[in-house]
């Protein structure tokens, strides 16, 4: 009787239970309640046919892989077996920028090119260390979907989604000196829409306009260069400065210059 008493006690102790459900049917949950007529406590998949909750997707816990290298990408997706296809999606974490060039190796199925837009190989640090980046196969390479534009260049700001500009001026010099000021940057001279359309969209622009500013665009003489800030806004001079006015002069004059960065 002690012994029978016992084992009861034993059964009635609550313990943890973990199972797995194979169904050969639709399963439907018709409960009286919206708490009755849901699957609780899934824990995330560790096998390409395991349930997966709403929680797992949000999170982007499936298709996903941290990967090592910098020309060379390589990396285990979670969960596993992974099978390469067109059209398969994942999600990458580099452990490192890349390098300009660069391919990705998902649990040894092949190195293939990384790709963005038009099909041009990714620039070096075009992926950055602990930023997730989301991938589409398309048979041959693999394509970044997601838009990751590189920082600007320390003492500039971004003046759209293509490229950076400088916030105050960098110095003064002719214009072949501005150019190759720039270029040792690693930039340019703005054009002309890129140095107006920086001015009209950032209120804090023009403030850093104290004179004539070297841009790339060239003048209708071949022997001046186009600056910006300050002097026509059509056949009269203007008084001034202003985001839309320019002027032309002998490329050998000392102004002002600032660069512009592609992203």
């Amino acid at each position: 009787m002690k012994c029978k008493t016992l084992l009861s006690l034993i059964l009635a102790a609550p313990l943890p239970v973990y199972s797995q459900l194979e169904m050969p049917v639709r399963m439907q949950l018709d409960g009286p309640t919206n708490e009755d007529r849901q699957v609780t406590g899934l824990a995330d998949p560790t096998q390409t046919d395991a349930a997966l909750s709403v929680d797992a997707v949000r999170t982007g816990t499936v298709n996903r892989a941290t990967t090592a290298g910098t020309l060379h990408l390589e990396g285990s997706v979670q969960p596993g077996p992974f099978v390469l296809s067109p059209g398969q999606v994942v999600t990458i974490v580099p452990q490192e920028a890349n390098e300009t060039g660069a391919d990705l190796d998902l649990d040894n199925t092949g190195a293939h090119p990384l790709v963005k837009w038009g099909g041009v190989p990714l620039d070096s640090a075009d992926l950055t260390a602990g930023t997730p980046a989301r991938l589409v196969f398309d048979g041959v390479n693999w394509q970044l979907l997601n838009w990751n534009a590189r920082p600007c260049p320390t003492g500039s700001k971004p003046a759209n989604a293509g490229h950076c500009v400088d916030t105050e001026t960098r110095g003064t010099g002719t214009y072949y000196e501005a150019v190759a000021a720039c270029t040792d940057r690693g930039g340019r001279l703005c054009s002309f829409g890129e140095w107006s359309s920086a001015c009209r969209r950032d209120p804090a622009f023009l403030p850093t306009v104290t004179n004539y500013e070297w841009i790339e665009d060239a003048a209708n003489n071949p022997n001046d260069g186009k600056v910006m800030g300050r002097g026509y806004n059509g056949p009269d001079p203007m008084e001034g400065l202003a985001c839309e006015w320019g002027w032309t002069q002998s490329p050998t004059i000392i102004s002002l210059y600032r660069c512009c960065y592609d992203r």
